[in-house]
């Protein structure tokens, strides 16, 4: 097919990808599992979107009888739709790639076998090979990582980078192969805690919100020709205007790879390169801790990359929590990071005491096991209070009547004996107040317990904080973690306020 001019002569599909419920449980729809769907289209500012409601088979049973509703704000009439309109179908859908038709030859390419996108190039295609025979320059792409703009963070991880492959392997490193480092995004936003946290918490002084600058970083080369991206890093930033506990921490994400960075024996080495780069520019504002989450996906999960190349492997979690020991060692080295330790030997030389002393970030694992805690001390504490009801109406049932015969000889009715109610006692004690209740706290402290015990489960890693707090993933299994603390920047007054997992190509 080459030779006749097509471009590869294959079939090419997209990757098939889970679908995920809309029910409460927020499930997974594997591939070629059944589920049931209802489409609709909506207009909207002269613009026509279609809107899918996707539940699995479990979640659909669960629906009551008139359906779901559709309307988003409470204040208006309900718009159900009955279970009736849904459809059966099965998670077998695939993509194929589209073509793009040479406007010279007209033969069809695919369009990633093309790398032709009509908002950079909007003259049309032309294959090489009518570029060749014709002699026509390939279009300028003015939409290259290169061309964005710089910031003070991407230009001092990208100088780290570039010189460090530059020592590596000096005149043996390839001309045009220097990586770009993008902020992408930059954007203020607001953590709002969970609503069991702030009725139990807020009130005795914990913030009812935390104010945090999100960024996405993205590192790009040049391989064969072509700009590609080879690696993501999702951030948080509190600074110093933010409350305690948030105050001067950094919380790392998301990190993501795909095995495509050349050469590949220092892959790992600028991964490295990249991550000591941030936590070095964090310090140097004045951040004192940050907190890395190191759990390794799923099968089939991408944090933020579409899909990554079948050949590249999923650490397992000790391999993961020895990719960033080696990380942060070279870090102690070279004095960015002070030391590092696991969440639990923290917990206990801090006698932590409250929930109100853990860092409280946005998609962390911690938040939403606060609140199960809450939740699941409040139910005992009602099933107690039930329990001790029920026992005083069996006492009052009990009651007996006894008499004596005074020195008249007449008889004299007794006052009532009622037998000792040692449940009354045992539960009636006073309320423990919410900033120590230690119900909620020794339920923090055994899932603390199953992460020290479960070493071989995936994890989370804190980088120069001296906390470790794994985010929440599907399965919501315990998780291993470790902490890490930065070295101090004396010269340094304050911090600025410019968060499923990583996945290095190990």
């Amino acid at each position: 097919m080459r030779a006749l001019g097509y471009c590869c002569g294959e079939r090419l599909s997209y990757t098939p990808l889970a679908l995920f419920c809309c029910g409460q449980a927020k499930c997974i729809i594997a591939r070629d599992q059944q589920y049931y769907c209802y489409e609709r289209n909506s207009s909207q500012f002269g613009i026509i979107k279609s809107e899918k409601y996707v539940y699995c088979n479990k979640c659909f049973d669960n629906l009551p009888p008139e359906g779901i509703n559709l309307s988003d704000n409470p204040a208006d009439a309900a718009n159900f739709i009955p279970k009736e309109k849904f459809q059966e179908l099965k998670n077998d859908k695939i993509d194929y790639e589209p073509f793009e038709i040479c406007k010279t030859c007209h033969r069809k390419w695919h369009t990633v076998c093309a790398l032709h996108y009509d908002k950079v190039n909007p003259e049309g295609f032309h294959c090489e090979n009518c570029r060749k025979e014709k002699q026509m320059a390939k279009p300028e792409n003015k939409f290259t990582a290169k061309k964005l703009p710089h910031c003070v963070l991407s230009r001092h991880i990208e100088d780290r980078v570039n010189k460090y492959m530059s020592k590596k392997c000096g005149s043996t490193l390839p001309e045009g192969t220097e990586v770009v480092i993008r902020v992408l995004c930059s954007a203020d936003k607001e953590l709002e805690v969970k609503p069991l946290m702030k009725k139990e918490y807020c009130p005795y002084g914990f913030p009812e919100k935390f104010p945090y600058r999100s960024k996405a970083i993205f590192a790009f080369q040049v391989v064969d020709g072509v700009e590609i991206c080879f690696f993501g890093l999702h951030v948080q930033e509190y600074g110093s205007n933010c409350p305690v506990p948030n105050q001067r921490r950094v919380y790392i994400a998301y990190m993501d790879s795909v095995n495509l960075f050349q050469p590949r024996h220092i892959r790992t080495d600028v991964y490295h390169e990249i991550l000591l780069g941030y936590l070095e520019y964090a310090r140097n504002l004045g951040y004192s801790m940050a907190h890395i989450w190191t759990c390794p996906p799923g099968e089939g999960d991408d944090y933020i990359f579409h899909c990554h190349p079948q050949e590249q492997k999923i650490p397992n979690i000790k391999r993961l929590q020895n990719w960033y020991k080696k990380m942060l060692d070279k870090g102690i080295k070279e004095k960015t990071v002070s030391g590092y330790q696991d969440i639990w030997k923290q917990a206990k030389d801090d006698n932590l005491k409250t929930p109100m002393a853990l860092p409280y970030f946005q998609g962390d694992f911690w938040p939403n096991l606060i609140e199960d805690c809450i939740r699941d001390a409040e139910n005992e504490e009602q099933a107690k209070k039930q329990a001790e009801a029920e026992q005083n109406d069996e006492d009052g049932d009990n009651d007996e009547e006894t008499y004596q015969i005074s020195d008249n000889g007449k008889r004299k009715k007794n006052a009532p004996k009622k037998k000792k109610n040692f449940k009354k006692a045992k539960f009636s004690s006073k309320k423990k107040s919410p900033s120590t209740r230690s119900d909620v706290i020794d339920k923090l402290y055994s899932n603390f317990e199953k992460q020290k015990e479960v070493d071989q489960r995936p994890g989370s890693t804190d980088v120069f904080g001296t906390h470790e707090w794994p985010r929440q993933v599907p399965d919501e299994s315990p998780r291993k973690a470790l902490g890490v603390q930065l070295a101090p920047q004396s010269q340094v007054q304050h911090a600025l306020l410019l968060p499923r997992p990583p996945r290095p190509g190990l």
